[in-house]
């Protein structure tokens, strides 16, 4: 699948888009999408905040922390960031889908492992361990054995959600998400390819029931260029 800045960008009302990476697909095959919280089941914000508080402590400076370490504190204090003059969430209570498939594509493409939580995990890893510093973790944080995802490179995976109710959902900020797709279904079709674009990449939804996997459609995705930038095209292909 190619997709244009202004192609194919409609929503036929009823689907959604993830993305993630091959690291996550089994255990979503298995037990459906947002039945496990990675933030949670995989303590990865424990992870996280473990890491970063072992850097504080070891008095440790890189570039690429001034470059993250806003976002890590909002993600460590699960609250919003301002970038560029909107709020980004850094809440991760739960599993969050899109309305627009190009989203779920950046995010998936852009992201190298399927989860911002593992993402800032393994940069603050990197971190310690080109520091001479790598920590011992306490008995039971590892879940996810983390620095092997350091070593084996993850491949980008999109899933499409074919049904899901619309009390299942809620706004990002966590209100009700019912008036809004109400609302979406009603104007989304009077509207020009590129006003439906632009608020497509926008409607982000948090998941608070479990998808079974008989609604999950699962892609393995290619790209060309960068997510981006506007020569970014991607691929889907069924598994």
């Amino acid at each position: 699948m190619n997709l244009d800045i202004y192609k194919d960008v409609s929503w036929n009302g009823s689907s959604f888009w993830h993305g993630t990476s091959t690291i996550f697909l089994d255990s979503i095959r298995k037990t459906g999408l947002g039945t496990i919280s990675p933030a949670k089941d995989y303590k990865l914000l424990a992870m996280l905040t473990f890491l970063y508080q072992h850097i504080q402590q070891q008095n440790i400076w890189h570039p690429i922390l001034d470059i993250n370490r806003t976002s890590i504190e909002a993600a460590i204090a699960q609250s919003d960031m301002l970038y560029e003059g909107r709020l980004l969430n850094y809440r991760h209570d739960g599993v969050y889908v899109s309305a627009s498939a190009l989203r779920a594509a950046y995010y998936a493409c852009l992201n190298k492992v399927g989860s911002e939580l593992l993402e800032k995990c393994l940069i603050l890893l990197s971190v310690l361990i080109n520091d001479g510093c790598e920590p011992e973790f306490p008995e039971g944080l590892d879940v996810m054995g983390i620095r092997q995802h350091l070593e084996k490179p993850a491949k980008p995976i999109m899933i499409e959600v074919m049904a899901v109710l619309d009390s299942a959902l809620l706004l990002e900020d966590g209100g009700d998400a019912t008036a809004m797709l109400d609302r979406m279904r009603k104007t989304l079709p009077k509207r020009s390819q590129h006003e439906q674009f632009e608020q497509l990449q926008f409607c982000n939804f948090c998941i608070v029931m479990p998808v079974p996997n008989q609604h999950l459609r699962f892609y393995e995705v290619d790209f060309s260029g960068n997510p981006k930038n506007k020569d970014f095209e991607y691929y889907l292909t069924r598994l």
